[in-house]
Formats: structure tokens, sequence, C-alpha cells
């Protein structure tokens, strides 16, 4: 066997060890998170919130979304519902504009200079009149004591607050890939807070005070990226003020999103997250993507190697596929989303084909599309 080969094998095998051990202190950090005594959700007074939800052609979505903020277990007087259109064409500013509460406010991107996900928020934020920023997506189903959830890390000192998401849609692979895709971020999002390193957000289900979003500087140096307002601001902050941030280990604090439903769609939408990743300066962010992407290059050049060499060259994948799996069975457990397990081994196999393909995409400098936007 040439040398060549042999480096790969056991380079490979270390790289899963190392992506083993990874997601071992991932479940033991969220573990200790979720002990953590939390202060109790009774206040003397509410703080004024204000939930800002940016839209774009989310029709379909946009009703049960504000129906659901708008049965929130929260004094009436205390919150305010910003839905900003961002040059939809298929009737979501209609649909908001029939909705008749004095808590509830459209505001539109029409002719305005900016567009997309961070014009939209940055110019409602600038209208907002609460205390708290709540941002959340049009295709999002909340709980009702959600906010309350908000406000009690609020009340502890926080100056921005992470909260954890789910996935809904079909019970079929594609929804499943993305459920248990997001049980597995929302663990390694809390587990970096708890070590008080934060690494990711999501702005389906992210808070922050008004005042620290403008000590922030807002979204200002990444404007041209199509997305990111949530990893980006949360980089700024955790440059700031890490001490200050939060995750919610809470059910009650937990939004539901709708899965992307079509694998063209989930496609770009996954290579659009993914052409943010030259734009991250976390070196420990950067290290783990790292780790994942070789290991399943490694991966898929063993594969011709299973019928002549089992054991080596098979070592690499079973470490990963078993480590992967215990991960993901504890992640789905601690997030109530178990339904997706049925679907764990075809995703596991699937996944080093999908890391390798949309990782170097990432990496060259191609347009994509975004809800019928071309963007870079």
């Amino acid at each position: 066997m040439s040398l060549l080969l042999l480096i790969l094998m056991y380079g490979t095998l270390a790289l899963s060890l190392l992506y083993a051990l990874f997601l071992a202190w991932i479940a033991r950090s969220w573990r200790n998170g979720a002990r953590i005594h939390r202060v109790p959700a009774t206040f003397s007074e509410f703080p004024p919130v204000s939930i800002i939800i940016p839209a774009r052609n989310e029709a379909a979505n946009i009703g049960a979304c504000l129906q659901s903020v708008l049965n929130q277990d929260y004094p009436f007087g205390k919150m305010e519902i910003i839905v900003i259109d961002d040059h939809s064409s298929d009737g979501t500013a209609e649909i908001v504009g029939q909705m008749v509460d004095q808590r509830l406010h459209l505001m539109s991107l029409q002719g305005e200079h900016g567009q997309g996900k961070k014009a939209a928020l940055e110019k409602a934020i600038q209208k907002a009149q609460g205390t708290l920023i709540v941002t959340t997506d049009a295709d999002v189903i909340v709980p009702k004591g959600w906010l309350k959830e908000m406000a009690t890390a609020w009340q502890g000192g926080a100056k921005m607050i992470l909260g954890p998401v789910q996935m809904s849609g079909p019970f079929n692979l594609l929804t499943a890939w993305q459920g248990l895709d997001v049980c597995g971020t929302m663990l390694l999002t809390g587990a970096a807070v708890y070590q008080g390193r934060p690494l990711l957000a999501n702005g389906a289900n992210l808070a922050f005070t008004k005042t620290f979003f403008q000590e922030l500087g807002a979204y200002q140096g990444n404007e041209k990226l199509a997305s990111g307002d949530d990893i980006f601001l949360l980089q700024k902050a955790v440059k700031k003020d890490a001490a200050s941030i939060q995750f919610l280990f809470a059910n009650s604090a937990t939004v539901c999103t709708e899965a992307e439903d079509s694998w063209r769609k989930l496609f770009w939408q996954r290579l659009r997250w993914a052409g943010k990743t030259g734009a991250y300066r976390d070196p420990y962010l950067i290290v783990f993507q790292a780790l994942v992407y070789f290991l399943c290059w490694g991966m898929l050049l063993l594969l011709p190697l299973l019928f002549y060499q089992p054991l080596l060259a098979g070592l690499g994948w079973g470490v990963k596929l078993l480590a992967e799996g215990l991960f993901l069975r504890f992640a789905c457990r601690e997030m109530g989303d178990r339904k997706w397990l049925t679907w764990l081994l075809p995703v596991q196999l699937i996944h080093p084909f999908y890391m390798v393909l949309i990782g170097t995409l990432a990496l060259l400098p191609l347009s994509f599309y975004w809800k019928g936007r071309k963007v870079q």
C-alpha cells in the first residue's frame, strides 16, 4: 500500500476522532448549561418589546406567524409588532394590512435604496419603540410564553439573547435532513454560550436591547453579504461584551420554522448561508468548519478503497457515523424532536457529499438566488 493511501486513511481516521471528541464536548456543555438555575419569569414591570418580522413573498406563512405572535402571554400595552415588507410580489403586505390589531404595524422597503433582510431589519429597528428588540422570520410559529422567556433573560442582565429553533414540515427525508441539522446546530449554539464563547445565532429567534444594537453599529461592515444578519451581529457582540449573551435552554422559548419544500430550494438556501463563511472571524468556528469539511473529503476519497481495504478504509466512516449518530440522538431528545431519527442513517450517509459540494462551491465567487432575487 502506498504512503499516500496510508496518510489518507490514517488522516481521515484522526479527523473523525477529533470530530467525535468535539461532539462529545458539545453534548456535555449543553447538558451543563441546561442545568443552570433560571430566574423565574415574574416581573414587577414587564419591559416594552418590539417584535421585528422581515418578510419577502411570505403570503403562505405570514398570517399564521402573526397570529402566534399576537397570542403571546404578554401585557397588551407592552408589545408592538413590526412587519417590514421587502419588495414582496405575492400579496404579503395585503395580508398583513387586513389584520386589525393596534399592536401590529406594517412598514415597507418599497421606494427605498436598500433591499434584503439587513436593510429591512435596520429600518424597522430604527422605528421600534421597545427596550428589547426580538427578531423572527415570517414563516415561524412561536409558543405562547416566548416573549416572557426573552424578558426573563433580559431581567437577568442579558443584552443579547439566543433562542432555540425547531423545524416543521412533511415527514420525509428532505425535512428530516433539515430537522436533524437544526437540532445539532442548536446544541452547538447553546454549548458555546455556556462555555463563554458564543459561535452561532439564528435570526428566527434572537433578541437584543436596542441600545446594544446601536452600540454594535448595527449591520455595518457586512451589508453586501446576502445573509448573516444574525451571526455577524453576534460576532460584534462577542467582541464587545460576550458575558452579556445568553442562550435560552427552554422548550417554552423554542420557535418552529418551516422547512424548505424542495431539494433545489434547500441547495440555494445552504449555498447562501455557506457563502458568508469567508467573512467569519471566530477561529473556533473556522477550525470546526474546516475539520468537518476535510473529514468529509477524506471519507469520499476513501470510498473506492472500501472494497479492497474495508477495515482500514472503513474506520473513518465508522467513527464518524457512530459519534454523529449518538450525538444527534441526544440532540433530538433534548430538543423534543425525536421523529427525525427515523431518517438518521440516510441523512448521515448523504452528509459527506453535501459538505463537500456546498463547502467547495462556497469557496467560489458564485451568484445565487434567494426568493427570486439574484445575490452575491
